[in-house]
Parts: C-alpha cells; structure tokens; sequence
C-alpha cells in the first residue's frame, strides 16, 4: 500500500466523489465504495503518523526553546551577580512555559483537525452507503417485479 498524506487522501476522495457518474433524477452520484473505503484505510494509517510527527516536532521546538534560555542565563551569569543569573533563569522558565503552551495548541489544534476530517468523511461515507443501499433497493425492486420498467 503506498503512503499517502491525509490531505493527498482527501483530495483523492474529492476528486473520486466529483468526477463519478451522476444518478438519474437525483443529485447523488455513483462511486467506486472500494477505492473509498482503501482511501480511508490509508487515512487511519497516515493519521497517527502525521500526529507523531507533530508531537516531535513540538518537542524539538519546546527543547530548542528551553536551550535557548538557558544559554542566555548561562552567558549572562558568567560575568555577572547571581541577580543576573536569577533574571536569566526566569526568562529561561517563561520562554519554556510559553513553548509548552505552543505544543498544546499545536496538539489541540491537530486533534480538532483530525476530528473535523474525520467527521466529514464520516458524512461523505453516510451519504454513499446511502445512494449504494438505494440502488440495490431499485436492482432487486426490478428483479422481482419485471414489468415495473
């Protein structure tokens, strides 16, 4: 199975969903359930890892931060009082909370993220098992009553 991004895997869907044949006498459509339903493996797949990513990338950005501030505190305290040091320290703390706030937006907003595709394709999936339950509703209507064509 190739690796797809959530976004690559949506976008596919879309295309899939738009470029698939109309139904007569209604606004529904008629798509390939298979190539859907792959599409949402890959999603299930693509998620956590994205997630992953996200989350070490905050880390990374939260440590990076945490080093900055102690670096400067480290310089200043050098040739300085421990006044100094202790105004460094502070700001070293402050920019640590301020990076550890970051992430969990970051990681709230990744969380709505997923959320919110998920439920639309969660819609789009309704909506299709929808017009498939229908049309085999109408082939076994026809089947058992022939003349009704």
């Amino acid at each position: 199975m190739i690796k797809q991004s959530v976004v690559e895997c949506l976008n596919r869907m879309e295309t899939i969903i738009e470029s698939s044949g109309k139904l007569p006498f209604s606004g529904k459509r008629a798509v390939d359930g298979v190539e859907l339903l792959e599409l949402i493996d890959r999603i299930r797949i693509a998620l956590p890892e994205e997630m992953r990513q996200t989350e070490a990338l905050i880390a990374e950005r939260s440590r990076l931060a945490a080093e900055d501030g102690v670096g400067i505190a480290s310089a200043q305290a050098s040739g300085a009082d421990g006044e100094v040091f202790a105004s460094a320290r502070e700001e070293a703390e402050v920019l640590l909370m301020r990076a550890e706030r970051e992430a969990m937006e970051i990681r709230l907003g990744a969380d709505d993220y997923a959320e919110a595709t998920l439920a639309s394709l969660q819609e789009t999936l309704d909506r299709t098992s929808f017009v498939v339950r229908k049309g085999i509703e109408e082939l076994r209507r026809r089947k058992d009553n022939p003349e009704a064509r």
